[in-house]
């Protein structure tokens, strides 16, 4: 069985950095005091748990992810955000593996509480889906599905993470189902052998055989998951 990795662009992405920097403010002649009216203090607690919250989120954007060109380091948001000017080559193709769909919810998890809270939206929807066209379905009693969707068409780097985790989350359940196909047939110690395997997993050649039923699961608070025909995928241990 083969089985294609996965890519949401048909070139490469050029990783793309900027760096933006504000010009200080001129200083005043005379510095207000410490305790001034209108300053609030910071704790040096409140400082590192700062420190921790951008640590965490730099190491969440960019992790090492499984391609058909070995083990890359990939920023999330520029592999799934064009550059001006379009693509000049193929990028790393992302394969179907645990690594890969972890680091995509683990971005998107960490990413989905300020997305809500900067779109005024007060919770995540319970699941989301994907049609066949590649358009995003929500439940139909998400009371801000209008503007979830709105608000997600202008994120793309967030969008394209998760429809990427929904894809790879399909190749690999479907690979999984496959495993003991190849692992028997492979077994077989005869002609015979290899046909009654082949018999016994004919389903899995049917042209009209359904693939799994993805979805992301939320929390309220946008943590996410991935369910395969109503059921949390299982990934193999550590």
């Amino acid at each position: 069985m083969f089985v294609q990795a996965v890519n949401p662009w048909s070139s490469v992405i050029s990783p793309v950095s900027s760096s933006f920097r504000s010009t200080p403010p001129a200083a005043s002649a005379a510095p207000a005091p410490a305790n001034a009216a209108g300053t609030v203090s910071i704790s040096q607690s409140a400082r590192d748990r700062l420190a921790a919250e951008g640590t965490t989120a730099a190491a969440t954007r960019t992790a090492s992810f499984d391609t058909n060109q070995g083990t890359v380091d990939i920023d999330i948001e520029a592999y799934f955000q064009p550059p001006a000017g379009g693509f000049t080559e193929l990028p790393p193709l992302l394969m179907p593996s645990p690594a890969n769909i972890q680091a995509l919810s683990n971005y998107v998890s960490q990413k989905m509480p300020a997305f809500l809270a900067a779109n005024g939206i007060p919770a995540a929807p319970a699941s989301v889906s994907y049609d066949r066209q590649g358009q995003i379905q929500l439940p139909a009693d998400y009371p801000y599905a209008e503007q979830f969707k709105a608000a997600l068409a202008k994120e793309p780097a967030l969008e394209r993470s998760m429809q990427s985790a929904a894809a790879l989350t399909s190749h690999y359940v479907e690979l999984q189902k496959a495993m003991p196909f190849h692992e028997e047939y492979a077994a077989a110690g005869s002609s015979a052998e290899a046909a009654a395997v082949v018999a016994k997993y004919a389903w899995l050649f049917a042209e009209n055989r359904p693939a799994a039923q993805i979805s992301l699961q939320f929390s309220a608070t946008g943590s996410m998951s991935l369910n395969a025909d109503g059921a949390a995928v299982v990934w193999p241990s550590a």
